[in-house]
């Protein structure tokens, strides 16, 4: 038996492992030594092992980046808008931010939900704001901001103590499968309808979903340069918002999964051997599972989460009765599931699918199930004509003479002189120009069959009729740098993206073995499109080349004129003497009044000289600042003469700058990564990659003038920060407001005391 000073020795060898755990883990350690379950020495191995699991967290912690910027296109007000979306770390925000002008600051608490969308499409939703409808640069950059908002959803979810940091926050749930299996997934493309199968995992927060491999399947070029196959993108549907059910349509083996702007609608496919109970059980053990996961959720969304998800087991709740009664069931089903994306601000607009016949009713578990209705194949394209080109010119909508006037006005009594009339330039001037070459036929008894959806197919007929690019050239134009040089322009270049195929599209142009000309217009394109490679990253990649050059152009005067306010503002004595005579003033009226004099004061003082009143209402300290100044040092009351710069301010921050800044930079990186990519895969366009080479040069050196200039700003800012004695984080957009304002008030209160 040990003795009680060898007791005491080995405690002593504890606790100086000890104090660099928290308290709870030495609480834990110690009281499984008092019940015999570690010894001392297991106990001091335990606490080493979590001393550096807690060490190389904060390691960890120390290399993640403070901010994530990111160039997004936002919609409002029925247009998209650039803005940077900045993932803020230090002070747990969500910024969007336009030309250095941070818009709005969310906490990361308010974050609730996301949801994926069409293409590079996605949407961030939060408690007490209205959602976030976004468009990422890049399917890439959309699947990397989703990854840090979720992260911010499990923050908030499992109330981490650090608040949910991005980078940091776990996913415990990610490690823990609680059902796994094949399921098909009904989604369309733009033109395709079809079910397309997945491995699917139910996660305590998410469903994972990953397609299985296709031979031949294309492939995304990501921002380090990379390709990866899109078979291979994970779909993650989120369960932790508190919109998320589910519901059991008619049909015995499907079940829709509906979120906050997505249903999602699965199929059980038949198994070999057949599963016990036939798939209609298995439907029903999905159902239930996803229906006891999205349940909780909800309580959680409504009454706190506190409470963590490690003990919740599906295998302990109450059975349903058969027919599942306590689960909502789906009284009107559309007769085709697929994928939807709800969203009404989106352009192309949502998927249009078929409803079912009137008389459909819904089947419950012990009924037949009903037979799956397949959509009948696309009748054969009809023929038109192709007749001359005519002469058109826009219509002059005149109001004419009435019959029973003519014979007493002039218009009954023409000569017989003939009027010539120049057509050329009356043709020259008022011309309806032909989109490209190619006509649209009259509207006629019998309308011209087009294979993409109909609502999409209207919307992208409308842009055709602006595009004068024939579809044999678009793939041309698409390996030209320059605008300039015949290459598409920046609205061009952003409408075609919405119009990109998906697989299935292309699967169901390029199983077509009618004659392509004689297709409708939108279907001539949609054929070229798929047969394009690499569309959408090309389609980005242009993107981001017209845009670089307008965002550089745009930063630079903004970023210079911040460094002028710096610079101005560190060396004006004279605003240095104002603020003395305030500090003056101020303790003279606190000394008295029985509180202590202050040594300085900060700048945000300034905005509340107006708020203190004299005996005379009409009379404030500011006044009271400016007249003593009048007095004794009549100069200073000059003093923003040498702070011009602030007299016309923008809202323009050097947060918001260097955030620009950084995006900027982000989107130059692609740009280097996606040409090296393409040199590989294309060869061939010499030009191109010339010209390529060219503006990445060109940007390079406007990029390197900008990070200069900006680094130069932000020197600046951070001595005016020490020199005025203010808190590092304190925002300029804020702190050089405090002295506009007081400039302008001062100049009033100025003239008031004259």
């Amino acid at each position: 038996m040990p003795s009680l000073g060898s007791k005491r020795k080995d405690n002593s060898r504890l606790m100086e492992d000890f104090p660099q755990l928290s308290n709870e883990m030495q609480l834990s350690i110690m009281n499984k030594v008092k019940k015999g379950e570690l010894s001392i020495d297991d106990a001091l191995k335990q606490a080493r092992e979590d001393r550096e699991h807690l060490q190389s967290g904060a390691d960890q912690q120390e290399q993640l980046p403070s901010q994530y910027n990111f160039s997004v296109h936002k919609h409002g007000r029925y247009r998209w808008k650039k803005r940077v979306l900045q993932f803020d770390v230090a002070s747990k925000t969500l910024c969007t931010i336009e030309k250095g002008i941070v818009k709005r600051q969310l906490p990361f608490a308010l974050v609730n939900s996301c949801d994926d969308g069409i293409g590079a499409r996605f949407s961030v939703s939060f408690k007490g704001h209205h959602d976030y409808e976004l468009e990422a640069t890049s399917v890439h950059d959309k699947h990397k901001i989703m990854q840090l908002v979720n992260q911010i959803i499990y923050g908030n979810i499992y109330s981490h103590p650090e608040g949910g940091s991005v980078g940091t926050a776990q996913q415990p749930e990610a490690s823990q499968s609680l059902r796994e299996g094949v399921l098909l997934l009904h989604r369309g493309g733009l033109a395709s309808f079809r079910w397309v199968k997945y491995e699917v995992q139910l996660h305590r927060g998410q469903l994972t979903l990953e397609p299985f491999s296709r031979r031949g399947g294309s492939t995304v070029a990501t921002a380090d340069g990379e390709e990866t196959s899109r078979s291979h993108i994970k779909t993650v549907i989120h369960l932790s918002d508190g919109d998320t059910g589910v519901k059991k349509p008619h049909s015995a083996d499907t079940f829709t999964l509906v979120t906050r702007k997505n249903q999602y609608h699965f199929r059980v496919p038949p198994s070999s051997p057949p599963l016990p109970g036939g798939v209609q059980s298995e439907r029903d053990a999905w159902v239930k599972a996803i229906d006891r996961l999205c349940s909780d959720w909800k309580r959680r969304s409504m009454f706190g989460v506190g409470e963590s998800l490690r003990h919740l087991s599906i295998a302990e709740d109450a059975e349903e009765d058969d027919n599942g009664s306590d689960l909502e069931e789906d009284l009107n089903p559309p007769a085709f599931l697929t994928q939807t994306t709800l969203d009404p601000a989106a352009v192309p607009p949502s998927r249009a699918f078929p409803e079912p016949p009137p008389n459909e009713t819904p089947m419950l578990s012990e009924a037949v199930p009903s037979p799956i209705r397949i959509p009948p194949p696309p009748p054969l394209p009809l023929k038109f004509k192709i007749g001359p080109r005519k002469i058109r010119t826009k219509p002059f909508h005149w109001d004419t003479v009435g019959p029973k006037k003519i014979a007493k006005s002039f218009w009954g009594k023409q000569s017989n002189q003939r009027i010539e009339v120049d057509t050329a330039r009356l043709y020259q001037q008022f011309a309806v120009k032909n989109p490209g070459s190619f006509e649209v036929p009259e509207p006629s008894n019998v309308q011209q069959h087009i294979m993409l959806n109909q609502k999409i197919a209207h919307n992208f007929n409308i842009f055709l009729k602006s595009f004068a690019v024939q579809p044999a050239e678009l793939k041309g134009k698409l390996f030209i740098v320059n605008e300039e040089d015949g290459g598409l322009s920046e609205e061009h270049i952003t409408s075609l993206r919405r119009y990109v195929p998906t697989e299935e599209d292309v699967e169901m142009y390029q199983s077509y073995k009618g004659v392509v000309s004689e297709l409708h217009i939108v279907d001539q394109y949609m054929t070229e499109m798929c047969d394009i490679p690499y569309l959408s990253t090309q389609l980005d990649l242009l993107l981001t080349l017209r845009e670089l050059p307008i965002s550089m152009s745009d930063l630079q005067p903004l970023i210079g004129q911040k460094t002028r306010m710096c610079a101005q503002l560190h060396t004006c004595g004279s605003f240095e003497s104002v603020l003395e005579y305030l500090l003056a003033v101020g303790n003279y009226l606190n000394e008295n009044a029985g509180k202590e004099k202050a040594k300085g004061i900060r700048l945000s003082s300034l905005a509340k000289l107006s708020q203190l009143r004299g005996r005379e209402r009409s009379f404030t300290l500011l006044q009271a600042l400016a007249e003593q100044i009048m007095l004794h040092q009549p100069v200073l009351a000059n003093f923003a003469t040498e702070l011009a710069d602030f007299e016309t301010v923008p809202a323009a921050s050097v947060k918001g700058l260097t955030a620009e800044v950084d995006a900027v930079k982000n989107e130059l990186q692609k740009v280097i990564q996606y040409g090296r990519s393409a040199k590989k895969r294309n060869s061939n366009h010499a030009n191109f990659h010339k010209d390529l080479k060219v503006a990445v040069e060109e940007y390079n050196a406007d990029l390197f003038n900008l990070m200069k200039s900006c680094e130069e700003m932000k020197k600046l800012y951070a001595d005016i920060l020490v020199k005025f004695g203010e808190s590092a984080d304190q925002d300029s957009q804020e702190l050089f407001g405090f002295i506009c304002q007081f400039i302008h008030d001062f100049k009033r209160a100025r003239a008031d005391v004259m």
